[in-house]
């Protein structure tokens, strides 16, 4: 959320450089009067602003600029935390329907957008969305009372934690005495002491004692069940202490209290908090899942079961060279001013070039069917005759092919996060992997090839010639090409694929189908849903209609 100071305008114009005032902790303790573009706290002027940390209200600027030997050593990890944190609360917005202008992202923008210039590798950028995911999981699906809610809630869940602990530590102190007794008292041994003695013989004969059972047999399951239940409640307190939740609450207050800042105390026990690692700390997980339709060395696994894990793709861990060509694409399209105005959209992608030269056009084909055209070209452009040996896998490689077979698995399993009907694209996908099934299904002609580029030609032709769907005989096509540049320079195709891939995970992103993301999130998250939220922030929430190439597809 975003705070509108009296005499600005929300749209004017900003120092990138500058902070915004983003409203990070403090909301609630202030009157708010709605605004054509925003909102704006009442009573509220420049002149005061100051004032506003005495009635509980925090903002990012102000965080921005505290220096303080207590946050020096990670002052940058923890400002942007906030910055994450400040970004949840906008998102949230968004989710809840209000637009882009109701919201206030337009100010977040300017911030972020210099983040973006200055991050080279993608990593830093990519780290804060990954955050603000996180507080979003948090906030919708955590089943632990989160810091976001009244303060007195944790502290009651805490207090709670710290009494089953206690009650767990009577229950292991009564079963270990118990146990120290049945070693010293052989008597109490059993669950069961029947006293059996025969009275009409003599009664002055003795009894015997039977035991039935072992008392080893009841505590045990006692004893297991009291330390799983004092592990899980530790657990949750380290899950308070330690969370982001917990960062963010800890710097909101000490730049709120100066009194903070002077107790040598306190600064110990914060700075201890704040240094914590958050191992407990739930992210969106850092793996895209990985499809392809053309299996050109299928497993031979022998159980069905394991063959049908198989079917909703593989997660592997997101590598950085995608991250680093998605921002760059993301900068490149920002610096090519291909992505301007107050609410900026992607431009439709209607051909895959190097450079200034094109190397292929798509037509009139949808979103799904680029995709899977180009998913092909990849598979074939990467296919190896031996798949045991290494491939040489350069950073243009390994983001084209990671982020091919992620948007195949999207088309395939995810189509509600694309721009496009969902049942078409699964029937779409499905059509195709049937017919490239049926056309390398007992065609193994990898042994009699000598080198590489011939078994990639090999393929590409017997692709060409047995198959039925216009998408794999264009991506066979569209391979040809490829092949051919490789012979030349091999870098040079995968450097177009990189940044075509990039491109287009980018151009798919925006959407207004918050409850698809949000689905994504409770399971795990998806790459795509990172992106959403990267380019929402940005102020891009959707893909412009271009004029469709009229040219046929080249072959």
């Amino acid at each position: 959320m975003e705070q509108l100071p009296d005499g600005i305008h929300l749209a004017e114009s900003e120092s990138e450089h500058i902070p915004p005032p983003l409203i990070v902790t403090g909301e609630h303790t202030m009157q708010v009067q709605e605004k054509p573009c925003g909102y704006k706290l009442k009573g509220v002027s420049n002149r005061v602003a100051g004032d506003m940390y005495s009635k509980g209200l925090v903002t990012f600027d102000k965080i921005w600029q505290l220096d303080d030997t207590l946050l020096r050593s990670k002052s940058l990890q923890l400002k942007e935390l906030c910055f994450s944190f400040a970004l949840f609360k906008l998102l949230r917005c968004r989710i809840a329907r209000y637009t882009i202008t109701e919201v206030g992202f337009i100010k977040g923008r300017n911030f972020l957008q210099q983040m973006l210039l200055e991050d080279n590798d993608g990593e830093r950028v990519l780290a804060a969305i990954a955050h603000e995911l996180s507080f979003l999981h948090d906030y919708y699906y955590s089943s632990l009372p989160i810091t976001y809610s009244r303060s007195w809630l944790p502290i009651v869940s805490i207090f709670i934690s710290l009494l089953s602990i206690c009650y767990c530590l009577v229950v292991l102190r009564t079963v270990t005495l118990s146990a120290i007794l049945m070693v010293n008292l052989p008597r109490t041994k059993g669950q069961i002491n029947c006293y059996v003695s025969c009275s009409k013989i003599s009664s002055a004969t003795r009894g015997s004692s039977i035991f039935f059972g072992n008392l080893y047999f009841a505590n045990m399951p006692l004893l297991i069940l009291a330390v799983l239940v004092m592990l899980g409640e530790v657990r949750d307190i380290a899950s308070y202490i330690c969370s982001n939740w917990t960062k963010v609450a800890l710097v909101c207050q000490y730049v709120k209290h100066g009194s903070l800042r002077k107790s040598a105390t306190m600064q110990r026990c914060v700075s201890c908090v704040l240094w914590i690692k958050g191992r407990f700390t739930r992210n969106s997980e850092d793996k895209m899942s990985q499809s392809s339709i053309l299996v050109l060395h299928p497993r031979k696994t022998p159980m069905a079961l394991l063959r049908c894990l198989h079917l909703a793709g593989q997660n592997k861990k997101t590598p950085s060279a995608v991250k680093s060509a998605i921002v760059s694409a993301l900068r490149n399209s920002y610096k090519r001013g291909q992505i301007s105005g107050d609410v900026p959209s992607f431009q439709r992608i209607l051909h895959l070039q190097d450079d200034n030269k094109i190397i292929w056009k798509f037509g009139e084909r949808s979103t799904a069917q680029i995709m899977l055209v180009c998913h092909i070209a990849t598979e074939i452009l990467g296919a190896r005759s031996r798949p045991h040996l290494p491939p040489s896998n350069s950073d243009h490689m390994s983001a084209a092919n990671h982020l091919s077979q992620y948007c195949t698995y999207l088309v395939a399993h995810c189509p509600e996060l694309l721009p496009e009907d969902d049942e078409w694209c699964k029937s779409l996908y499905k059509a195709i992997k049937k017919d490239a099934k049926r056309v390398l299904s007992g065609n193994d002609f990898r042994e009699s090839m000598t080198s590489e580029l011939e078994y990639r030609k090999r393929l590409i032709e017997f692709l060409s010639a047995e198959g039925n769907h216009e998408v794999l005989k264009d991506g066979a096509r569209l391979a040809e090409k490829l092949v051919g540049l490789t012979e030349e320079a091999e870098e040079m195709a995968w450097k177009a694929l990189a940044v075509f891939w990039s491109e287009m995970i980018l151009y798919v992103a925006p959407s207004d189908n918050t409850d698809g993301h949000l689905k994504a999130i409770a399971r795990g998250g998806e790459l795509i849903t990172l992106i959403w939220a990267l380019v929402t922030h940005l102020c891009i929430v959707g893909r412009s209609d271009d004029i469709i190439d009229s040219a046929t597809i080249d072959v």
